[in-house]
């Protein structure tokens, strides 16, 4: 087999993982809103937190795709030279601000549209509550991208100097 049977074997079970986990996810939701109870929804919690962990389980021995990438597809720069660590820095940031504005809309769906009222600590009793939401929310926001910025730094960045280790070490070896 060569390897454009391959990529395109891989391609199409890729896009089969990627639909069963969409109708995982669209199925414990549904099964969540139409009887307000997350039990009847095991299985399809445990698949969807089991199938990335074993995917990262079988995938953990290719270095190169411990390596983060871009939105565009591409790879994060690995090199340790100013530019690289800036467009690094762009990258996390980018990626940090992105989860939390998901993360901030699930909490406006969940708490306005799931439990339909506000039950967050009122910060500043002296306004009024509209204000009060307005204002939680965006230090929600502002602490999620800080949190989310520092835990895709530390983790991104101990991936790139790890495949750069394992670059040295298998250039030393051809040596």
């Amino acid at each position: 087999m060569d390897e454009r049977s391959q990529n395109f074997i891989a391609r199409g079970m890729a896009i089969t993982l990627g639909i069963v986990y969409l109708y995982l996810i669209v199925s414990c939701i549904w099964k969540y809103i139409s009887t307000k109870d997350i039990t009847n929804s095991k299985l399809e919690i445990n698949l969807i937190v089991m199938i990335p962990v074993l995917i990262g389980w079988f995938a953990r021995k290719d270095e190169s795709l411990m390596i983060p990438k871009m939105v565009t597809g591409e790879l994060i720069p690995t090199g340790f030279d100013h530019q690289s660590k800036k467009r690094r820095k762009r990258y996390y940031f980018l990626d940090s601000l992105g989860l939390a504005v998901v993360f901030l809309i699930l909490t406006i769906i969940v708490t306005f549209l799931i439990e339909k009222e506000w039950q967050h600590l009122l910060l500043f009793p002296q306004w009024g509550e509209q204000i009060n939401i307005i204002v939680t929310l965006s230090m929600e926001f502002l602490i999620s991208i800080i949190v989310f910025y520092a835990i895709s730094y530390v983790w991104d960045e101990w991936n790139v100097k790890r495949y750069n280790r394992k670059l040295d070490a298998l250039e030393n070896y051809h040596e």
